[in-house]
């Protein structure tokens, strides 16, 4: 897309101009590791997912036979 001056872009145009231009961030210094996650899979969260996957195991198999 070709730049305009301000007077020859319509409204929308201008109100989004450059709000989805990329910068690359400026300084990283060197050896640092990456970000962990930012929510980590907990105890509790693994607890509620197996019991959550056990009780419909068990309704599945009432049902099936």
């Amino acid at each position: 897309m070709v730049a305009q001056s301000g007077e020859d872009m319509n409204p929308f145009d201008q109100a989004f101009q450059g709000m989805f231009d990329y910068e690359e961030p400026w300084y990283i210094p060197e050896g640092t590791p990456p970000a962990p996650p930012t929510v980590p899979l907990d105890g509790g969260l693994t607890a509620l997912l197996l019991a959550g996957g056990a009780a419909g195991y068990r309704q599945y198999t009432k049902r099936k036979g």
